[in-house]
């Protein structure tokens, strides 16, 4: 068991290297050498885990697939939680090195293997598990599906966090995010329910830090 829990800290410590050098530098620019250095692995452990510096970044991508997808925030609002997941998500870019880079690997993907859809489809299915509880309900409108406002969501998300990152490196991301939810939530929930939601995000969550 002991050595099974050393294997899983030394891929965590790769994984966490080697996002940090991705997150600073992209995949064409990142050196193997320089992952390796970077987590302070030794290069056969390193090529136990992980033969090319390809897979390295396909196991920084898939750890977006273990992140927990139900808010931490206690509202009974199914669509508050969907609002608050992408605060969460957000506040997980400026503060969470590994998340950060799983994202950007995901946009330049097509760098180094053929353009894989698997993480946005997997968001895509959370998204909408989260908008059917809303339309079930009573909150998303009934003439939309939870699954293309689920596409409108993460491909807005997306753009908005690009767009953020490229201006001011996501210090209004929280902000740009609000004023989203702000121009669109009248359009895809009731009146009555788009008046009791925070755009903002629930007060409870602590989006405060900044990495």
């Amino acid at each position: 068991m002991a050595q099974q829990e050393r294997a899983i800290a030394t891929r965590r410590r790769l994984l966490v290297g080697a996002a940090e050098v991705f997150d600073e530098r992209g995949y064409a620019a990142a050196s193997i050498n320089e992952i390796q250095a970077r987590s302070g692995v030794k290069k056969g452990a390193m090529y136990f885990h992980f033969k090319s510096k390809e897979e390295i970044a396909q196991g920084v991508m898939a750890s977006q697939l273990e992140l927990p997808t139900e808010p931490r925030s206690s509202s009974a609002s199914p669509m508050q939680q969907v609002i608050d997941l992408t605060h969460e998500l957000a506040h997980r870019l400026r503060t969470d090195v590994l998340f950060r880079a799983s994202i950007r690997l995901t946009v330049e993907q097509g760098t180094f293997q053929p353009h894989d859809s698997d993480v946005y489809d997997w968001w895509l299915r959370v998204f909408a598990r989260d908008l059917a509880r809303a339309q079930g309900a009573g909150e998303l409108r009934a003439e939309l599906t939870p699954e293309d406002v689920a596409a409108s969501v993460v491909g807005s998300f997306t753009g908005i966090q690009m767009l953020s990152h490229v201006t001011c490196d996501r210090r209004d991301l929280h902000d740009r995010l609000t004023k989203w939810w702000q121009q669109i939530l009248p359009g895809i929930t009731t009146p009555k329910t788009a008046a009791g939601l925070a755009p903002a995000g629930s007060p409870e969550l602590d989006l405060t830090g900044t990495g």
